[in-house]
C-alpha cells in the first residue's frame, strides 16, 4: 500500500479541494443529477489575429495544435460529437465545447449551423471559446436565445491579463476595456462567462 501513496495523494488532494471549492464538474453533476462531460469540437474557425484583420501569427502564446486535433475540422459537427462521445465512457450527457481559435468569428448564419450541435438529445448546453473583441451583440443575442430555451450556455473569454501593456506585448490586439465591455454585455443577457487569466 505504501508504494501507492504517491499516486493516491493527488486524488486525495482533489477530493479535499472539492469540499472547499465549488468545482465546475461537481456543480454540473449536482444540477443535472449525473456527470456532464465537455465534448471538444473544432468548428474550423479562424481568428482576426491570425488572418491579417488585426494581426498575423496569433498571440505570442498561441499553439492550438497543443490541445486541439486539427484533423477534426474536416469532419462535420455531428460526426465530431459522435466520435468524441464514443471516447468518453464516464458520462451520458454533454456540453458541446467549441474551443479552437475564435468561435464567434464568422457570419451569424454559419454560427447558427455549427451551434445547432446542441439540438442532439444528449447535449445539455454549449460552451463557446472566443476573444472579447469578436462577440457582437447579434452573437450575444443568439447565445441568449439558447439560454432561454433551457440550455446551459457559457461564453469563454480569453482575457490573459488585465494589464494593457502586457496585452500589447503578447500581441492580443485588444485592451482590457474591451474585455470589460463584452463581459458586461454578456451579463446583461444573463449569460455565464468563464475567463482565462494566465499572465500577470
Amino acid at each position: 500500500m505504501a508504494g501507492l501513496a504517491p499516486f493516491l495523494r493527488p486524488v486525495y488532494q482533489i477530493m479535499q479541494l472539492q469540499k472547499l471549492v465549488n468545482m465546475f464538474g461537481g456543480d454540473l453533476a449536482r444540477r443535472y443529477g449525473e456527470k456532464v462531460h465537455k465534448l471538444t469540437l473544432h468548428g474550423g474557425f479562424s481568428c482576426p489575429n491570425r488572418d491579417g484583420t488585426i494581426g498575423r501569427g496569433g498571440c505570442t502564446f498561441c499553439n492550438v495544435a497543443s490541445f486541439a486535433d486539427e484533423e477534426q475540422q474536416h469532419r462535420s459537427i455531428a460526426e465530431q460529437l459522435a466520435h468524441q462521445a464514443q471516447r468518453v465512457n464516464r458520462a451520458k450527457r454533454y456540453l458541446a465545447y467549441f474551443q479552437a481559435y475564435t468561435n464567434t468569428y464568422g457570419e451569424l448564419e454559419d454560427l447558427k449551423r455549427k451551434y445547432e450541435a446542441i439540438s442532439q438529445a444528449s447535449i445539455v448546453g454549449l460552451c463557446v471559446g472566443t476573444r472579447p473583441d469578436c462577440v457582437p451583440g447579434a452573437v450575444l443575442d443568439l447565445l441568449s436565445e439558447y439560454r432561454e430555451q433551457g440550455y446551459e450556455v457559457w461564453l469563454e473569454l480569453g482575457l490573459q491579463t488585465a494589464n494593457d501593456k502586457t496585452l500589447h506585448r503578447i500581441n492580443r490586439g485588444h485592451d482590457f476595456a474591451c474585455y470589460q465591455r463584452t463581459t458586461r454585455l454578456a451579463r446583461e443577457r444573463d449569460l455565464k462567462v468563464c475567463s482565462h487569466l494566465i499572465v500577470g
